[in-house]
């Protein structure tokens, strides 16, 4: 087999043609010569070090047993002759290519209806759910990190590998996870209104008429960066699509920990002490 043939291949899979880059690692489209069916194929950057090959294969291992449809499955992982971890998914895009969440928003103006935006922020919620409870976290999600299949359901795509690579004490993770449901609900909130997030932000039934009022008081909860929803759960349950979402709404949330509002506080005071005077 010729140097370009075997380029062209991994494994039974054709390469077919790639697909860009997201975080650092490349895509392609593949096609499987046994199923004759397309994959997605994530290579990764090439790692000579032995202990750091074991661990990122280890990581893959560990996000394969994630099987929810709102995250894009890892079906197999292996090196190539290069010293690159390559991954095979699902491949979830059309004939053009894959469609991001954040291609789809620009491809409809900015914005979504309420029933798409709802639809949207439930699955991204059910999924962070989901992997938080197999201890397992991914930390803020972008649109850019979303992809959008052929029937509409969003699929966050390589969730957790980033946060994997890092040590994580207990504290840390729980902040992740409410970054994490923080970061959906900002997704949500340009989604249903079509306006980023900042500090004056405007409350979801000024802007859209006969909005049900729950969702200013869902997003206020969510966007809260101290005293948020307690987990993703908690948010999904809290959903106005929800017919039992006031019960929810009305729930006490659980305060972040004490620790990182103290770190917080330290790092602003030692800010100013050395500011000239």
């Amino acid at each position: 087999m010729s140097s370009k043939r075997q380029a062209d291949f991994f494994g039974p899979f054709q390469i077919i043609r790639p697909l860009g880059m997201t975080r650092g690692v490349e895509r392609f489209v593949v096609l499987c010569n046994k199923t004759d069916t397309n994959r997605l194929l994530y290579r990764f950057p090439a790692q000579s070090n032995h202990m750091h090959r074991r661990s990122r294969f280890e990581q893959m291992v560990t996000l394969s047993t994630l099987n929810h449809p709102h995250l894009l499955k890892v079906e197999s992982a292996s090196y190539d002759d290069r010293g690159r971890l390559c991954t095979i998914s699902p491949y979830p895009g059309n004939h053009e290519g894959l469609v991001r969440l954040s291609d789809l928003l620009d491809q409809h103006g900015g914005k979504f209806t309420v029933p798409e935006a709802a639809r949207a922020i439930e699955h991204l919620l059910s999924a962070c759910a989901y992997a938080h409870s197999k201890e397992l976290v991914h930390g803020p999600v972008l649109p850019e990190h979303v992809l959008v299949d052929r029937f509409g359901a969003v699929q966050i795509e390589l969730y957790g590998h980033q946060h994997l690579e890092r040590s994580n004490t207990h504290t840390a993770a729980h902040l992740h996870r409410a970054d994490e449901v923080r970061s959906i609900a900002d997704i949500g909130y340009k989604l249903l209104t079509g306006l980023d997030n900042n500090a004056e932000r405007i409350a979801p039934t000024r802007i859209i008429k006969r909005l049900d009022r729950q969702w200013d008081t869902w997003f206020d909860i969510a966007l809260d960066p101290i005293d948020g929803f307690a987990d993703a759960q908690h948010a999904l349950n809290a959903l106005p699509t929800n017919p039992s979402a006031s019960e929810w709404l009305n729930t006490s949330p659980v305060k972040r920990a004490q620790v990182h509002i103290g770190s917080v506080m330290r790092k602003f005071r030692a800010s100013t002490q050395s500011l000239p005077k």
